[in-house]
């Protein structure tokens, strides 16, 4: 069941010369499950403005963990999806059932 490798990473924030707080790279959650079924919701691409715009969603089932929440991504084969809505089946703490979207900016 839980056969797909998947990477589960947090925007990380660092601070320019000027001490603004800017946009920092993606950092590895380690406490995250590293295994998850994932299974194609939704696509379609849309053409608009002369730009050919495709778009993904899928539902990634993983163990429970305390540690992820909406605005965290995940690498699917090499491709950063958002997670745009986390649910604890059941409220058990056993399962995730994650909504995330591909395609779209990060």
């Amino acid at each position: 069941m839980l056969r797909e490798p998947v990477t589960f990473q947090r925007a990380g924030s660092a601070t320019n010369v000027d001490g603004n707080v800017v946009p920092g790279a993606w950092a590895i959650l380690s406490s995250a499950p590293t295994k998850g079924m994932v299974r194609p919701l939704s696509g379609y691409e849309a053409s608009q403005a002369q730009r050919l715009n495709a778009e993904v969603k899928l539902l990634v089932v993983v163990r429970y963990t305390a540690s992820l929440r909406e605005g965290d991504s995940v690498l699917i084969r090499g491709l950063r999806h958002n997670i745009r809505y986390i649910k604890n089946v059941d409220f058990d703490n056993k399962w995730l059932e994650i909504d995330v979207e591909g395609g779209v900016a990060v």
